[in-house]
């Protein structure tokens, strides 16, 4: 097996860091409204009230777009020309080119280094990549979001993306896509682009599950909540945390771990439709840490005897995952 130490150096993220101040508002100027990765004051739960909007103005068909090795494929010379029309820099934009032709060194099992030239992709380590990112793919943003309007709208989150079409345009806005993916040195993934109309199936993206259903007032709305994924990490981690071989810490050193990993993912998806959901994996973090507490101290009574609720987060001090209405927490 083989790593790529693609990590600038301490002195490059300093620099990096301060480019990207300098830079940023430029970026600003010029990035579409419904692009929402690594800009400031966006977070990924625009990108979803982006979708169920459009979805609500009658945008159906969704392409769900995978990139093949996005950050890893981005043509030097290409980016390079997109970045000189907004900085004029001489200085600046050779800096910025000596970062994208760093060598990356590759280093095998047994410790064996190799030194590689780096011709295209921006270093995924590096604070300024996702800056670039979003400059290769602004005139995608615009392009359908301007030139296809009342066809299609685009909704993108770094090179996570969707576009939601009218019916029966969907196959016309992949293939155009598809070849100004192609001309500008990017390639579509056909195998995970999917088309998908959410009248008929759900869709997931950044996290979240979308689905078309109908309310107890038998209208019908985009209901968004955690998807199946999100729920099996938060539960996978949490059994990382509370596992035998973690019984010999602390219960107050455990339970400020797990309250971590919950705080975090509350905060994420504590978003929308998400109250069912919360209060399933809330009563899947009591059970959890009642069973461990259980092991590690050998209770001989019933499991579900020897831990109310109640004990455990008034006792214990498990964090409670929120289960009051969340259709729009930000």
């Amino acid at each position: 097996m083989q790593f790529a130490l693609t990590v600038p150096t301490v002195k490059d993220r300093v620099v990096q860091t301060a480019l990207c101040l300098l830079l940023m508002p430029l970026g600003e100027a010029d990035f579409h409204p419904q692009s929402h990765g690594f800009r400031p004051k966006r977070r990924a739960q625009q990108a979803i009230d982006g979708m169920v909007q459009g979805v609500h103005q009658g945008y159906t068909e969704i392409i769900d777009a995978d990139l093949t090795k996005y950050f890893d494929t981005i043509p030097h010379r290409g980016l390079m020309r997109m970045v000189a029309k907004r900085v004029s820099d001489g200085s600046i934009l050779r800096l910025i080119k000596s970062w994208l032709r760093a060598p990356v060194v590759e280093e095998d099992k047994d410790g064996t280094k190799r030194v590689i030239p780096n011709r295209c992709g921006t270093p995924q380590g590096g604070v300024i990549s996702p800056l670039l990112a979003n400059v290769y793919l602004n005139p995608l943003d615009h392009g359908v979001n301007q030139k296809c309007m009342g066809k299609a709208r685009m909704v993108r989150y770094a090179d996570d993306f969707v576009i939601m079409c009218r019916v029966g345009q969907a196959q016309e806005i992949r293939e155009r896509t598809r070849k100004w993916l192609t001309a500008k040195g990017l390639k579509l993934n056909e195998g995970k682009t999917r088309l998908v109309d959410i009248r008929q199936e759900g869709i997931n993206f950044l996290g979240f599950n979308l689905t078309w259903r109908k309310s107890l007032k038998r209208l019908r709305y985009v209901h968004v909540e955690p998807n199946q994924k999100s729920r099996q990490a938060l539960r996978e981690h949490l059994g990382q945390i509370l596992n035998h071989w973690n019984r010999w810490k602390a219960v107050n050193e455990v339970v400020k771990e797990a309250n971590q990993l919950l705080r975090g993912w509350a905060g994420y998806f504590h978003y929308r439709n998400s109250t069912s959901v919360m209060s399933g994996m809330k009563r899947y973090s009591r059970d959890r840490l009642r069973r461990w507490i259980w092991r590690k101290h050998d209770c001989k009574r019933g499991l579900w005897n020897s831990c109310s609720d109640e004990q455990l987060h008034a006792h214990y001090g498990l964090y409670a995952l929120p289960t009051t209405a969340a259709w729009k927490a930000h």
